[in-house]
């Protein structure tokens, strides 16, 4: 099933169509969670958005963490070496000549 877009003549496929209705409604319900209330200003027992929006919190434990400041390790220093002059140096272009073999 595909739909022709008007005036352009480019088919929208129904997987398109699909997508952007999720991502309409997502959007409908994000915004109908914050800007939810009742005039008491109290969670009601039987809406449905006060129950769902307390249960899908999750309460999430203290956790201390305790470092210590005082140096563990001493910095060492590495020696620079100067970079060679040539960009690719080829180690098998310096090697000596063969040595003659006389047995």
């Amino acid at each position: 099933m595909r739909i022709v877009a008007a005036g352009r003549g480019k088919r929208i496929s129904w997987v398109s169509i699909l997508g952007i209705v999720c991502i309409a409604l997502i959007l409908l319900t994000g915004v109908l969670h914050v800007d939810h209330f009742h005039a008491n200003g109290q969670n009601d027992p039987d809406c449905a958005l006060c129950v769902t929006a307390h249960q899908a919190v999750q309460v999430a434990a203290v956790v201390a963490v305790i470092l210590c400041s005082q140096p563990m390790v001493h910095r060492i220093v590495e020696r620079v070496e100067p970079a060679p002059r040539q960009r690719f140096v080829l180690k098998l272009a310096n090697r000596p000549p063969p040595v003659p073999d006389f047995a």
